[in-house]
């Protein structure tokens, strides 16, 4: 930020504060230059000796250490902010590391239907967290599935196999 910017700047700093990504650089710029500072310095004397003057209150005598302050403060709210957004992308990772597993565990839940003993081998469907009453894919193939297990059942029951003798 070149110093012709800072000076525009400086009203509105002391006014009603400056967007994050440009009160970054507007600090910084502060920070390094001398006579932006300075100019902030006058600025700020000026505005405060004004207020001061509008609400009947005494003047104050280190208009230097309260720019100080300001600045700080600016600045902590930057540091700040950053941490917070640092804490929340963390936090964010680690919610999202810990519900992977128990959020994959519990959605796959495995039904298993046998065919009765010595048949030709179990069936067995997956399902991937939807009930068969809300998919009707699923309950579509579990209805075929339990009509089949019930045909071979009543087939082993009335004495025949496997291979149909």
């Amino acid at each position: 930020m070149d110093c012709r910017t800072v000076l525009k700047l400086n009203e509105r700093y002391l006014a009603e504060g400056l967007p994050d990504n440009v009160l970054a650089e507007y600090l910084d710029h502060i920070a390094s230059c001398e006579s932006c500072r300075d100019n902030l310095m006058t600025d700020y004397s000026i505005t405060k000796a004004i207020d001061q003057l509008n609400h009947n209150q005494d003047f104050s005598t280190d208009y230097s250490r309260e720019l100080t302050q300001l600045l700080e403060k600016s600045r902590l709210y930057l540091v700040r902010k950053k941490r917070a957004a640092r804490y929340k992308r963390a936090i964010a990772l680690i919610l999202m590391l810990l519900t992977v597993p128990f959020s994959v565990a519990s959605s796959y839940a495995t039904a298993k239907y046998y065919m009765p003993a010595g048949s030709i081998e179990s069936l067995r469907l997956n399902y991937y967290g939807i009930s068969s009453e809300v998919d009707p894919v699923k309950k579509a193939i579990r209805e075929y599935n339990d009509e089949a297990i019930t045909k071979l059942r009543q087939q082993y029951s009335d004495g025949g196999d496997n291979n149909g003798r």
